[in-house]
């Protein structure tokens, strides 16, 4: 996910760049063979896929941080296990939800509007083709993955990550690590939406959580999204 990565080089406080990728035509991302975001240019290396991209940063650049103090113990040993969660149940789970009802799938491209690298009629088609493909892709990828009521399944799998807060400030203690950052880009790539919005609403322990990752965050914005 490419706000994931984006939250993991703001917290270290590493400067980057971003390319909007259309999604129609994917013309910014030609190059790759896989035509799958987010890509990334780092030291030099075209790197593809959002956990691989973490792994390098995790691996070459946290040695480069500017940030004065990088927590001893921000890489735990459950940070593998959090970042296969992340992916293949949380962020599994969010787009049927955010995709349930046609007004719900419209919300999802309101940012084409304000994509200046776009012209138009660029963002036109995406802003109209785009909720379109997605709310009638919403049966099959509930069919794929099982899922019947989407909100409340969502809730339970939510519920694993506040379970393993354990009433503490981040996953383990009062310093933040990267298994955190990781379950809070999922998140905020839906800031805003509704789903976001009811999940903040009815999840008290989620709310807060979020809220103090957020501060421990500086937006700065070389990746490709």
């Amino acid at each position: 996910d490419i706000v994931t990565v984006k939250v993991y080089l703001d917290y270290l406080q590493i400067e980057y760049d971003t390319i909007e990728v259309n999604p129609l035509d994917k013309k910014e991302i030609k190059f790759s063979t896989t035509k799958k975001v987010p890509i990334a240019s780092l030291d030099g290396q075209i790197i593809e896929d959002s956990n691989n991209i973490i792994d390098f940063i995790s691996s070459t650049l946290l040695k480069s941080s500017t940030r004065t103090v990088v927590p001893s113990k921000f890489l735990p040993a459950d940070t593998a296990h959090w970042q296969e969660w992340s992916e293949k149940k949380l962020a599994v789970m969010l787009y049927p939800n955010i995709t349930r009802s046609f007004p719900e799938s419209w919300e999802c491209f309101e940012y084409s509007n304000h994509v200046s690298t776009w012209n138009y009629p660029q963002r036109m088609s995406v802003r109209l083709a785009g909720p379109i493909a997605m709310f009638f892709a919403n049966g099959k990828i509930k069919k794929k993955y099982g899922i019947v009521d989407e909100r409340k399944e969502l809730q339970e799998v939510v519920n694993v990550w506040c379970d393993a807060l354990k009433g503490q400030q981040f996953l383990h203690g009062n310093d933040i690590s990267l298994p955190d950052l990781l379950v809070f880009g999922v998140l905020k790539s839906i800031e805003g939406l509704t789903t976001f919005n009811v999940l903040m609403k009815e999840n008290s322990v989620l709310r807060e959580w979020y809220e103090r990752v957020s501060k421990q965050t500086i937006s700065m914005a070389t990746v490709m999204k």
